[in-house]
């Protein structure tokens, strides 16, 4: 009997760890699949705020993004955090990875556009070494506010709470 126990300890193991190997977000427009070379390796989840400021510009004032303020999650566990535009970092390791949008799809009102990001570069050999591409999907909230932005508010800052499923790619081996 203990010998079928053991057996099951690495799949208990696997399903337990979020970081584990993924398959392909549901539902991503053709433009913000990863190339036919890279394969997800693992996701996170991220929640947190975009933070925007009120501004002057052509014909008027409007929030300006200046940056994600959010934590990245494995299941329940915080690993890292991303609080610069197209960077992620782990918590533990110290290891980073950077990108620029390639890609977008609209997710509806009031929601961040799903993205695809090509990286750019990787620091560190630990989680976010290798990764080729990021996937933004399952967005919810994060987009700037359609009011609130005159010329009394210039210069102020607003947060707005956002979800989202980061989808993290490396090469196929």
């Amino acid at each position: 009997m203990i010998r079928p126990i053991l057996a099951l300890l690495p799949l208990v193991f696997a399903a337990s760890n979020a970081a584990a190997a993924v398959g392909v977000p549901a539902g991503i427009a053709p433009q913000l699949r990863a190339s036919a070379n890279e394969a997800p390796d693992f996701m996170l989840r991220a929640t947190g705020t975009h933070v925007y400021e009120c501004r002057a510009g052509r014909g008027g004032y409007a929030w300006t993004f200046l940056n994600p303020d959010a934590t990245l999650f494995d299941g329940t566990r915080s690993i890292g955090t991303h609080s610069t535009v197209g960077s992620w970092e782990s918590s533990s390791d110290r290891s980073s990875t950077s990108g620029r949008v390639a890609a977008t799809q609209p997710a509806g009102p009031g929601n961040l556009p799903w993205a695809l990001y090509r990286t750019q570069s990787t620091t560190g050999a630990g989680l976010f070494n290798g990764v080729t591409s990021v996937q933004r999907v399952n967005t919810i909230g994060g987009a700037a506010p359609a009011t609130g932005c005159t010329d009394t508010s210039l210069g102020t800052e607003t947060r707005v709470a956002f979800t989202a499923d980061f989808y993290f790619y490396k090469r196929r081996t």
